[in-house]
This record gives structure tokens, sequence and C-alpha cells, in this order.
């Protein structure tokens, strides 16, 4: 089997991996926060487009197709984390309401509505509206992906004052993110 067979639009199925890929892992570790986890939820879409060639035949917006098969992946991702946290980990309120905040987001994102670039510059101007401090906090824990622990030890501040600000990061971005989610 040739890793090269033609999509509708004469794409090589090797250029629409190239192309895609580090597009969709980014915006599935945007959600699920885990690099290692992102990349597999995106290495498990395209593995089944390879198995599944035919799919690939129907489809009119390949962007919106795709970003939609990951975004499903990534909602089946965090549903089985929550369920299995609830069971096997005591997480915190904070991180509940980040899981329930980022599938409820999954859920309404709109492909078609937006494009990536569009959507980190909506991201971006909201964090903008944080407060610095919390702001770098935020940026810290849930796009460095820095455990709360490294991240109360690098600007000499308690736990407790890391997740103050999270959820506050959280509130406020809810409320600056609400007519696009």
């Amino acid at each position: 089997m040739s890793n090269s067979f033609k999509l509708n639009n004469n794409t090589t199925f090797r250029e629409m991996y190239l192309s895609y890929f580090p597009k969709l892992v980014h915006f599935s570790k945007a959600h699920i926060l885990s690099q290692i986890d992102a990349e597999n939820i995106v290495q498990d879409v395209f593995v089944y487009l390879w198995e599944n060639k035919e799919v690939l035949n129907s489809v009119k917006n390949l962007n919106a197709f795709l970003f939609t098969m990951v975004k499903n992946r990534c909602i089946d991702y965090l549903r089985s984390k929550t369920q299995a946290s609830g069971r096997k980990y005591s997480i915190t309120d904070v991180q509940e309401k980040e899981f329930e905040l980022k599938l409820y987001a999954l859920q309404r994102f709109d492909e078609n509505s937006f494009s990536h670039e569009e959507i980190e510059s909506i991201i971006s101007n909201a964090l903008e509206t944080l407060p610095p401090r919390c702001r770098e906090i935020f940026i810290l824990s849930r796009m460095e992906g820095l455990k709360h622990k490294d991240i109360a030890q690098r600007l000499n501040i308690s736990t407790n004052t890391i997740e103050g600000h999270i959820s506050t990061a959280l509130k406020k971005l809810r409320e600056v993110l609400k007519e696009y989610i």
C-alpha cells in the first residue's frame, strides 16, 4: 500500500498528514493539556483515515472534517478521563470545572465559523483581559503544562494561591468567551 494515495483535490495523504498533523495536535492539546495524548488522538484519526480511505471521497471541507474528528476524539478522551478520575483519583474542583468547560467548548465548537488563526486570536485577546499575575499563572499551568507545585516553587507562592488564580482566570475567560462557546 502506498503512502501517497490521492485525495479528491490531488493532494496526497502524506501532504494532508504533514499539513494538518501539527495544527490538529495543537488544537487537541489546547483541550486535553497532554502533548502525548494529543499526538495519540491525532495519530488515531489519521490511522482511521488511512484504513478507511473511502471516507475521504465524500468529504467536501477537509479542514472542518479533520477538526471535527479530532474534536470528537477529544470529547471521548475528556469523558473517559472525567469518569476515570471519579473512580481512581480525587481531582480538585478547579480541574473538574476545567474539564467540564473544555468538554462544553468542544461540543459547541463550530469549525466552519472560525479559522485556526481567528481562534488563536480570540483566545489570545481573552488572555489579555486577565490581570498580569493571573495570566502568567494560567499560561504556566494550562499552556505550558506545569504542575501547581512547580509553578508555586518558580514564583515563590503557595499552591492555594495558584489554584485561586486559575479559578479566577477560568471564571473571567468563561465570561469573556461566552459569546464564542
